[in-house]
């Protein structure tokens, strides 16, 4: 319908309609004592349609900005001058119009002036800069009140971006799936041997559609669907971002996630692979003050904040350098540090290494094998350098409509989470604790004693593992504490005997030693009484993380109450 027609048939309505006062909602009873009455209703019912017109059609073009909010300024200009001018048909049609609005997928609400954003943009700059001082001033992370101005800083960023955001960045990776498989297809996968599904405590998964057997190759993906280090240096603008930066070249993880966020805001040939991405990911990079009190007592604690604190920093630094990036605005338009963790989150809980054209190892982002869940077992994937193909084998039989598992790799239940973001519930092989033990520095012989840890390539701050199965306790945490332990006198004789660690170790036999044992032995009953599992209720990845601590502990408690 043209302009014209509208104009006709508008015309015809408001010709043919009743204008008496009787008909209308709630008119300005003023307005009839004015001059002119009849001119004036008249002028009501033609500035109601315009508005009606208007609203329909903006509506339909999804021209929210600026269309919408002028047109319904328009309207309470209109309601102020003629009160409810207008039939009731007219008003409940006009209350569908702005119900219609509600129904608009990822529809923005917020709407702010000029003068608002720019002073949240402001805002924003100025706590980018504080976050990245504060970043950069802290090297080493060993207890939480060294993270708090970081977290306090670092959580001002986040609020303000999320008020300056257009949208709420969650998808629905279902709705995604059949685009995906066709995609697939297109390129050469066979998904034959599988599906994808939903697994009860893994979500996403493979599903066997046949019985395989152990070692049988069941997935190969084509390395031109592969996004790899090398992917990004044969892609410009971007390649040029990476080759004149100094933190993005040698960082390629860094590099990945950002070359993620690119193609996430293009229209990119990866958009298949990208949209059944999760959108949100259990990784500390998403804790909150809550989750993070929960890990007070976790060796794992210091590891986990210095690692948000790295992130922190990177965006900091990402966020300066894309500023001044032209060719790549659309990138800084949306580069946030929610997109940022985002990002990094599936970098680090899907990258592999595969071997590039030189044979040198580089980081992948491999589609369709990232949906494989972890469990533990041998390594199953392998990339033949001559087919230029990833080929994934089973590590061991399965039957039709079971699950399909890979083995991450040996890594501690501390690095599945802040890596992975999950903890096995299986016990881990490779598990260990942390066990951190230090010399105050109130200590009379503190120097003496530091003198003497230094012989053995000790710590006066260190940190020796427990493991989880049943291997002798690494000796330098037997002389760690007997040198803790010694009087001035005891380690000046020491350290003038000039003795091996071999030597120290035997002539003492500290594996024998009641006092270091003892000293031990109270330092870990303390930790596991820290961890208190009859406050872990809530079943979670951490609970998991803070039992499998206990067991560590708890094991090693063990042995020291066995005989010499």
């Amino acid at each position: 319908m043209d302009d014209q027609q509208i104009e006709s048939e508008r015309s015809t309505d408001v010709d043919e309609m009743d204008t008496s006062e009787d008909n209308l909602q709630k008119p300005n009873i003023f307005n009839k004592y004015l001059p002119f009455n009849d001119s004036i209703k008249r002028q009501g019912y033609d500035f109601f349609e315009e508005i009606k017109e208007n609203i329909s059609r903006i509506i339909q073009l999804r021209e929210l900005r600026p269309g919408f909010s002028h047109w319904s300024s328009k309207l309470q200009r209109f309601m102020s001058l003629y009160g409810l001018h207008f039939t009731k048909v007219d008003h409940i049609k006009l209350i569908h119009l702005y119900l219609s609005v509600l129904s608009i997928d990822d529809l923005d609400f917020s709407h702010m002036d000029k003068k608002k954003k720019r002073q949240l943009l402001q805002n924003r700059e100025d706590f980018i800069a504080q976050l990245y001082q504060e970043c950069r001033s802290i090297k080493e992370i060993n207890k939480w009140s060294q993270f708090e101005p970081i977290y306090e800083k670092l959580q001002k960023v986040i609020d303000v971006e999320k008020e300056l955001s257009k949208s709420n960045p969650i998808w629905n990776r279902e709705e995604k799936l059949n685009d995906f498989i066709e995609w697939l297809h297109t390129n050469g996968v066979d998904t034959s041997n599988f599906e994808i599904d939903s697994f009860e405590n893994y979500g996403f998964g493979l599903k066997a559609t046949k019985a395989l057997t152990s070692d049988e190759c069941f997935l190969t993906v084509p390395l031109s669907i592969i996004i790899t280090t090398d992917t990004i240096m044969s892609s410009q603008p971007f390649a040029s971002l990476i080759s004149n930066d100094q933190l993005l070249h040698s960082m390629p993880n860094v590099a990945l996630a950002l070359f993620l966020l690119h193609e996430r805001y293009q229209s990119s040939k990866w958009k298949p692979y990208i949209d059944v991405l999760p959108s949100h990911f259990n990784t500390p990079l998403y804790f909150d003050s809550n989750q993070l009190n929960r890990l007070k007592s976790s060796t794992a604690l210091c590891d986990i904040l210095l690692h948000i604190q790295r992130i922190a920093r990177q965006y900091c630094y990402l966020h300066n350098l894309l500023k001044s990036q032209v060719s790549l605005s659309k990138l800084s338009e949306n580069f946030s540090y929610d997109t940022y963790r985002w990002a990094v989150s599936v970098v680090s809980t899907r990258q592999n290494n595969i071997l590039n054209n030189n044979g040198v190892a580089q980081l992948a982002l491999i589609p369709v094998m990232d949906f494989l869940n972890h469990q533990f077992g041998q390594e199953c994937i392998h990339y033949d350098l001559n087919l230029k193909q990833i080929e994934c084998k089973t590590m061991n039989d399965i039957n039709k409509n079971e699950q399909i598992f890979m083995f991450y790799g040996k890594r501690t239940n501390a690095e599945y989470l802040i890596h992975n973001g999950f903890v096995p519930e299986q016990p881990n092989p490779n598990d260990t604790y942390l066990l951190k033990l230090a010399l105050p520095k109130t200590d009379k012989a503190f120097e003496e004693k530091r003198q003497l840890l230094e012989r053995y390539g000790i710590e006066t701050s260190d940190k020796f593992l427990l493991f989880v199965d049943n291997e002798l306790f690494n000796p330098a945490i037997f002389i760690f504490i007997k040198i803790f332990l010694m009087n001035l006198d005891d380690v000046s004789n020491t350290l003038s005997k000039n003795m091996t660690m071999d030597e120290f170790f035997n002539i003492y036999t500290l594996d024998q030693d009641n006092d270091v044992r003892t000293f031990l032995k109270t330092r870990i009953q303390l930790l596991i009484r820290s961890l208190n599992l009859t406050c872990l209720t809530n079943n979670d990845f951490i609970d998991y993380l803070l039992m499998s601590e206990h067991n560590i502990l708890a094991s090693a408690l063990k042995k020291l109450e066995l005989p010499f």
